[in-house]
């Protein structure tokens, strides 16, 4: 079946804004993180904070007019059968805070490495998605995806050495390292665990996001008040706030939707591409703006064998890799699309 030109438009546009979500992300919180004067910058943990908040707002309003069909007395109907028991509440716990927690995560480690160091080495999610995967959902992993996770743990190591080449900062560069092997694990037990919370539920995504949104506030708002309550009772919660925070802040939130209307239009094959595009326009900006990154052939052989083995475990089936976000696609569905689907 060959694609319509409205399909064939869908699918590159969501490409499109992949590329420059992924890029300008990782540059834009860069920014943020090492211009200006250190006491005059934002707080991160804020910035936690703001995109929860941020999320909540956009799920709310795509539970109101996608679950309810813009009708409130629906709406409430909706939020009182499917949110309403403690237990349900408590189950979402896990993954709201962990969630929370690799946002911070990702703040820190991006004050510690530059943006196109951060793209690749964020790519070990992938190992900690399928290793999770295996033990908490019963799935197999074939040979050659246990492969291709070897060849991205090796490509990973060669882009983390190739910045040792030509500076002596290794404190910095490990502890990067250390924030970005934490959020990995939190990444990939969060959306394993938010995966199997999904599939015992009838509850929609939507509004599972808004439960999570909710925890998370709670969650960001205790680490506002015990990493930064002194400065914020002085200088107010968003203090170094500007236009690129704030864009930092959106883009963070809007990140999961584009993830999620990229695997719906678009493959698995062509999400790899576009990531592959971020990167190699992250390492130019980054190597410009801030003359952060070594770009050698240790660099580039081990982001190409880290995006090949993204591609060749992607293109392995049974296993799939499956965030909170990619979970819009199945649940959002219908039998006519996920028919389509399988026969591109």
């Amino acid at each position: 079946m060959r694609p319509t030109k409205g399909s064939f438009n869908k699918k590159w546009l969501a490409l499109i804004a992949l590329v420059l979500q992924n890029s300008l992300q990782s540059i834009a919180m860069r920014y943020t993180l090492v211009t200006g004067e250190a006491s005059q910058r934002y707080m991160t943990s804020t910035a936690v904070l703001m995109s929860e908040v941020m999320k909540l707002l956009i799920s709310a309003l795509a539970c109101f007019v996608m679950d309810a069909g813009a009708n409130v007395t629906r709406l409430k109907s909706v939020l009182k059968t499917d949110a309403s028991g403690s237990g349900d509440w408590l189950k979402l716990c896990v993954p709201s805070v962990l969630y929370t927690v690799q946002n911070s995560l990702q703040y820190a480690a991006m004050a510690e490495l530059s943006a196109p160091v951060f793209q690749v080495m964020y790519q070990m999610k992938i190992i900690t998605t399928a290793v999770f995967s295996v033990y908490m959902l019963s799935r197999q992993i074939t040979v050659m995806q246990w492969g291709a996770i070897v060849a991205l743990t090796l490509g990973v190591a060669a882009v983390q050495l190739s910045q040792h080449a030509d500076t002596g900062d290794k404190e910095n560069s490990m502890m990067g390292l250390v924030y970005v092997l934490c959020g990995c694990v939190t990444s990939g037990f969060a959306g394993v665990y938010f995966e199997l919370v999904l599939k015992t539920s009838k509850a929609s995504i939507w509004l599972r996001n808004i439960q999570l949104s909710c925890i998370g506030i709670l969650v960001a708002s205790a680490g506002c008040w015990c990493r930064d309550g002194e400065r914020i009772s002085s200088e107010g919660l968003l203090s170094g706030y500007d236009s690129t925070v704030w864009g930092v802040v959106a883009i963070q939130a809007a990140g999961g939707l584009i993830v999620a209307i990229v695997v719906k239009y678009a493959d698995n094959v062509m999400k790899s591409f576009a990531t592959s595009v971020s990167i190699i326009i992250s390492a130019a900006v980054s190597a410009q703006m801030f003359n952060d990154v070594t770009v050698n052939a240790s660099f580039v052989s081990g982001s190409l064998t880290v995006l090949g083995a993204v591609y060749t475990f992607g293109a392995s089936q049974p296993v799939k890799v499956i965030t909170r976000q990619d979970l819009l696609l199945d649940l959002d569905d219908t039998e006519e699309d996920k028919a389509t689907r399988s026969r591109v």
